[in-house]
């Protein structure tokens, strides 16, 4: 039997099998300081040893329980708390102290409560951009810092990232719980967002294609849009050609609006040569919260202009390509229940323009425009004190998707149309999925299953159909090997789905001719990893080994001078080793580390393409009063092992840092610096890829009642 299949019937059995349990004679919350639930925690009665664990909401039941009794609530990132319940009457409210205050952003399940579900046993990171060191410009930059993620890529605000050595369209992207897509063989950049407006990002990192679908071999980056309560009003300047940045925002009442505004001209290279990074750039958002009864309610509105938007490549400026427009506009409604359900129903029109000029006089245009779509509904049961089964559908659509490229020359000082094609025209794609999840308690381990079936459909103008379905599995393991440290353990398969461009696109892109092949099959890959996680009072520590072998690999490769198409290669393997870590020395200093090397090669034993160059990092953070300081130095080894459309890059110390000065409370100042050493270096392998932007400094001034 396949082991995909074998997983999903487990999946089913176990979940079938699990009688609902009487209702509990004792039932609580556990909570952090902050008043966030804390999901995982280990209630224990004592003396008897019954046990059971807080759910994503942090609530807990004890069936057939009798007060009196004495509780020992116990979590490795929490110290121990004891109980006594004297009554099933009385609320049962649990809070736990932090061992170490940055434990509450080291988050197993991040944005408890939010549609989507992440299970314990991963490597996940939550990212604030109050804690960067300078602050991000795109999302790119913001999640690159951690460990096993890098750039991808060519230059700008449109640069990808990669995952574990996994990019492209490989590496899922979702705006609180909107998949974001796109017709950029590169990949998806979800920097339409201005920085300014982001709340946290939740950074998976694995193959989650059982929990969130295709795409999803790498891992996650799943944005939520910053919620405000009062006002808030910041500007800045930075030197990087020469941007200036502008948000308001203000909530109030379940309220929250974000305005905010971008513009950079073209920066330089250390050597001070020109690069295309010149971009205009406003984005808002709008949310409103709000409960009736039993039931409550989400709605997020965000809209998004970029306006002549930089490609910055080795052709500019032989060669180059901009993006004149890229809109957005996302709306969002989701409900939910105390009985464990929740709805989520979401629309995102988008268009992209992308024009590429050249010295001769050509210029070509491509139009993409779509509507995407899609709904998910889940439910989470309790049918025993230690099981938990979570279940439901999900649907992701696209409609009008359209590819329309204009030809023109310049011919006596005008631009003549010399030529049209439409590629893609109409095109249509149709994915949705049944998934289920089992987690079970055994004993102080936590076990958990996971299966998903998947089917898509694609359409485009007269071109035949394409049909394909397949089941993914996932299996974790959580082991307390004592109160501080856990061993973790997953196994899990992925998939993806080539994309309608992949299929079906022929022409004019900003790396060069590209042509579609419909005959593509969809990826499939099998993850193994393991690692340590411990949570000490002064230090957090976790490490992580992975491999993932994939089959019928899509890979870019070039057919001719300038054109290039997909291909599935037989397979490819990557493996590598993550680090993490915190420090806190005392009351005022705390260091940060990590970093990563892997390297990926296919069944001929060549390298693949998107495996990042090894790297480590140091940071640190010094508080004292009203001023804060931040460093960091990064070390990126060279890497002379590159694949397909790749190119030898050497090493380089990156060091950035920045200071913030409280002038009064609700007034603050800061300073920031990157690349202070000013070095030559690129960010990616990619062999279009520019030199990076020379030093820079940046200066910003914020105001919050």
């Amino acid at each position: 039997m396949r082991p995909n299949l074998l997983i999903c019937l487990l999946t089913l059995i176990l979940a079938s099998a699990s009688a609902t349990a009487a209702r509990g004679a004792i039932a609580g919350r556990v909570l952090g300081p902050s008043g966030t639930p804390v999901e995982h925690a280990r209630v224990e009665v004592t003396g008897d040893g019954t046990s059971v664990f807080s759910d994503m909401n942090g609530r807990f039941v004890l069936d057939d329980t009798e007060p009196p009794i004495e509780l020992i609530v116990t979590h490795a990132r929490f110290d121990a708390a004891t109980l006594r319940v004297e009554s099933a009457d009385d609320p049962v409210v649990v809070t736990l102290g932090l061992k170490q205050q940055i434990y509450e952003a080291i988050a197993v399940t991040a944005n408890p409560g939010e549609e989507n579900f992440s299970p314990v046993s991963v490597a996940i990171s939550v990212l604030d951009p109050a804690r960067s060191v300078v602050p991000p410009n795109t999302l790119t930059e913001f999640v690159a810092g951690t460990p096993g993620v890098a750039e991808n890529g060519q230059g700008g605000i449109l640069q990808t990232y990669s995952i574990r050595g996994v990019s492209r369209q490989r590496v899922m992207t979702l705006i609180s719980g909107m998949r974001i897509v796109s017709e950029r063989r590169a990949g998806v950049s979800a920097s339409f967002i201005d920085p300014l407006l982001m709340g946290t990002a939740d950074v998976l990192r694995g193959p989650s294609s059982t929990y969130y679908g295709s795409g999803a071999l790498g891992g996650v980056v799943q944005l939520f849009p910053r919620v405000h309560e009062d006002w808030l009003v910041q500007a800045g300047y930075d030197t990087r050609g020469d941007e200036l940045q502008q948000m308001v925002g203000w909530g109030s009442d379940g309220w929250s609006v974000g305005l905010a505004h971008r513009t950079a001209d073209n920066s330089e290279t250390p050597g001070g040569e020109e690069l295309n990074t010149g971009f205009q750039q406003t984005s808002a958002t709008l949310g409103r919260t709000w409960t009736r009864g039993r039931l409550s309610f989400d709605l997020l509105a965000i809209g998004s202009a970029g306006r002549d938007i930089g490609k910055s490549n080795v052709d500019f400026p032989e060669r180059t390509t901009v993006y004149p427009e890229e809109d957005h506009a996302l709306l969002r409604f989701s409900a939910s229940s105390e009985n464990g359900w929740d709805l989520t129903a979401y629309a995102h029109p988008n268009d992209l323009e992308t024009e590429v000029s050249r010295t001769d006089g050509r210029v070509d245009s491509v139009l993409n425009d779509a509507v995407d779509f899609g709904f998910k509904w889940q439910r989470r049961q309790q049918p025993a004190r230690n099981t938990v089964v979570r279940y439901g559908v999900d649907y992701f659509g696209r409609r009008s998707v359209d590819a329309r490229e204009i030809n023109r020359r310049l011919i006596e000082g005008e631009l003549v149309e010399t030529g049209t094609q439409r590629t893609l025209d109409g095109g249509e794609e149709d994915e949705a999925g049944l998934f289920g999840a089992f987690e079970r308690n055994v004993g102080r381990s936590t076990l958990l299953v996971g299966g998903r079936y998947a089917y898509q459909r694609q359409q485009n103008a007269s071109v035949p159909g394409t049909d394909d379905g397949a089941l993914t599995g996932f299996a974790g393991l959580v082991v307390p090997v004592d109160t501080s440290l856990e061993w973790v353990i997953n196994v899990g398969s992925g998939l993806r789905f080539p994309s309608l461009s992949e299929r079906y696109f022929t022409g004019t892109t900003g790396r060069g001719f590209v042509r579609g092949n419909p005959a593509l099959d969809p990826e499939r890959s099998l993850n193994f990893d393991t690692g340590l996680r411990w949570y000490g009072d002064r230090l957090f520590l976790a490490g992580y080994v992975f491999r993932n072998d994939i089959d019928d690999y899509i890979e870019r490769v070039e057919i001719a001078d300038g054109e290039l198409t997909f291909v599935n290669l037989t397979s490819g393997t990557i493996e590598g080793v993550e680090l993490e870590g915190f420090l806190q020395l005392n009351s005022g200093w705390a260091l940060d580390f990590g970093g990563h090397s892997m390297k990926g090669r296919d069944d001929r034993d060549r390298p693949l393409a998107d495996i990042p160059a090894d790297s480590l990092f140091l940071g640190a953070r010094w508080t004292r009063g009203k001023w804060s300081c931040d460093g960091r130095l990064e070390a990126r080894l060279s890497k002379a092992d590159f694949g397909s459309g790749e190119k030898p890059i050497p090493s380089a110390s990156l060091l950035s840092a920045g200071v913030t000065y409280e002038i009064r409370p609700g007034l603050g100042l800061a300073l920031s610096g990157r690349n202070l050493l000013d070095e030559e270096y690129f960010n990616s392998a990619d062999s279009d890829v520019p030199l990076a932007p020379e030093r820079s400094f940046a200066a910003s001034i914020r105001w919050q009642p």
